[in-house]
């Protein structure tokens, strides 16, 4: 077992861990106030747009827009059942009858929801201290995996580890840099690496510790490393699927070496007994309750396409990045075995699943969500190569603690930088949730009512946050699709986006023009689908299922008006500067009442006819 106050050296030796010179800059400080002053700062970083959107909308009813998708997120927390055991779907109360895969994998949200009732759904709140607990507990694990496994754990190194991890932002430094030295605004697009409160921020504290207890089993610690990478890869199993590839990766590449060059008679059995374990927790965990990993997609899609041409598409700067630090990781001698080979695996993961597009049908398993970890593999292996070839005790003192320094302080500054352009860019849609909430709490909304929202752009939208604030139903909500099965969608969703495109001024003759569909309807119901000719066949089936919605709603079908006719009042919310609504075909189905601005929305009271 490794001692935390010895790190071995490349050729295997254990030598005792010497603190440079360079520590002489913190000797004011204790190792563990070092850290918890920049975790501290890293952690006020994280809250700030928060807090300043607080302070502007002067709104706690609702937490504020920071990333895509956190609305949909926060209704996956609090799901109902009905009466027959079906979850019942947030955005038009009807239920599901077997878990798809946004309701089967949302450990997260669960997890949320049962830290929401402690707070007694003050739901600003428990979501400030669930970001702070994810935020805190990913710093504790990066700090723990670089202070115990880097080649040189000195205290300076380690912090500005973990402020490049958690604020730098590698896919967009250049163009950070680039605008900071021309003195342009154009940096000003939000994006602190990790500000997602669910995925796949939920699984990044369980990814680090995974990667550290895999080196640990390596090193023939004991058999326990082995017992909680298992229960690791089962709860990102659970949360965010994608983490356990990343997992088998890294385990993949460590199990070869571990077998072939390991140490410790007792390998096989160690492996074995590991991925059986895994394999039918994980497994058993799927197929339960039938939903397994289906999507949302009506057509049955085969598992396995063969598209070579999707792998170039995946292919970029931050492609090649990872393979060259992989690459560079694996023909190193700096590091030790079993430090090295869990590092290329994790590598090795990154850029060989996300080309899973390829081979992979993407209606059943989005394997481009395998680049939401190329920051941390990216940051993780090159501060592993850089402290491998950095000198240790042997490095001048002030140069170690000026460029450590400068570093923190530069990180620091990058990523206060990206807070503050994360405030401003969702102020606009936070000004209107604070409207929203704001006039849904005078409490004119019940749950016999109907609500018809704005749809903006896929990022927000007005929907996704009405079944935090009431228990009325919606005309229409393109996250709701999500949470309904195959055929629910067909005979369900469909509809309800005709009826939506019909107010919104959208007929026969635009559905037999455009090829614009998905912007309305289902995730990748139309770019999912590659090839020119599938393409073009899937805009002619769409066009199929469509056009006799819309002759029915163009023509005024009784089973359109009977829909209405279900709900005691109908709410109308437009964009007081952007109204896309056509009030006559509104008039066509409903009595139009009075109109109200309430902040940056026009609402409009209606009954059905």
């Amino acid at each position: 077992m490794i001692s935390p106050d010895h790190v071995p050296s490349s050729s295997g030796s254990a030598q005792p861990e010497t603190i440079s010179p360079g520590l002489v800059g913190f000797s004011w400080l204790s190792r563990r106030a070092a850290y918890f002053a920049v975790v501290a700062i890293i952690l006020s970083i994280y809250s700030y747009p928060a807090v300043r959107t607080a302070l502007t909308t002067r709104s706690l009813r609702l937490p504020p827009v920071t990333a895509p998708d956190l609305g949909l997120y926060l209704s996956l927390s609090k799901l109902e059942k009905s009466p027959d055991g079906a979850t019942l779907n947030p955005y038009y109360h009807i239920g599901v009858p077997y878990p798809v895969a946004y309701l089967k994998f949302r450990l997260g949200p669960i997890l949320f929801g049962l830290l929401n009732e402690l707070f007694m759904g003050r739901i600003w709140w428990a979501l400030f201290v669930w970001n702070l607990l994810l935020w805190g507990l990913l710093c504790a694990a990066a700090i723990w995996l670089f202070d115990q496994f880097l080649p040189h754990s000195n205290l300076e190194f380690v912090l500005v580890g973990v402020a490049l991890l958690t604020l730098f932002t590698v896919k967009g430094s250049w163009r950070v840099l680039s605008a900071w030295i021309h003195l342009s605004p154009a940096w000003f697009t939000g994006g602190l690496p990790y500000i997602r409160a669910f995925t796949p921020q939920f699984a990044m504290p369980l990814l680090l510790c995974y990667l550290g207890l895999q080196i640990r089993a390596l090193s023939g610690a004991s058999v326990r490393a082995w017992g909680i990478m298992a229960l690791l890869q089962f709860v990102a199993f659970a949360a965010f699927p994608y983490a356990t590839l990343i997992m088998v990766g890294i385990t993949a590449v460590a199990a070869v070496w571990y077998l072939l060059a390991g140490p410790r008679a007792s390998a096989w059995r160690e492996v074995l007994a590991f991925l059986l374990v895994c394999g039918l927790a994980d497994v058993a965990f799927a197929l339960h309750g039938s939903g397994g990993f289906r999507l949302t997609y009506q057509e049955q899609t085969s598992l396995i396409t063969f598209q070579p041409a999707l792998a170039r598409e995946s292919l970029g700067k931050m492609w090649f990045l990872a393979a060259v630090l992989t690459a560079a990781t694996a023909l190193t001698r700096k590091l030790r075995p079993e430090v090295k080979w869990p590092l290329v695996g994790m590598g090795l993961a990154n850029i060989l699943f996300v080309l899973g597009d390829a081979i992979v049908s993407e209606r059943v398993l989005f394997l481009a969500h395998i680049g939401d970890f190329y920051q941390s593999t990216t940051v993780i292996l090159f501060i592993f190569l850089v402290s491998a070839y950095i000198p240790g005790a042997a490095q001048p003192p002030r140069l170690a603690r000026t460029i450590s320094l400068a570093t923190l302080v530069l990180c620091f500054f990058y990523g206060l930088s990206e807070a503050e352009a994360n405030y401003r860019v969702y102020l606009p849609y936070n000004l209107e949730q604070a409207d929203l909430a704001s006039w849904v709490a005078r409490g004119e909304v019940s749950a016999r009512d109907l609500v018809i929202t704005q749809f903006t752009i896929s990022q927000y939208d007005d929907c996704e946050w009405m079944p935090l604030l009431s228990e009325a139903e919606l005309l229409y909500c393109r996250n709701a699709q999500v949470v309904l099965t195959p055929q629910q969608n067909r005979d369900v969703q469909r509809l309800r986006e005709v009826l939506y495109l019909y107010f919104d001024g959208k007929d026969h003759e635009w559905l037999a023009d455009t090829t614009h569909l998905e912007r309305y309807g289902l995730y990748g119901d139309v770019t999912s689908f590659r090839g020119p000719e599938e393409r073009a066949a899937r805009i002619v089936s769409l066009r199929q299922q469509m056009l006799p919605l819309f002759d029915r709603v163009e023509h005024g079908d009784p089973s359109i008006q009977a829909f209405f006719r279900r709900f005691q009042r109908v709410w109308i919310l437009q964009a007081r500067r952007n109204q896309p609504f056509v009030k006559a075909r509104l008039a066509s189905y409903l009595n139009l009442g009075e109109q109200e601005t309430v902040g940056s929305l026009l609402v409009t009271s209606s009954d059905p006819k």
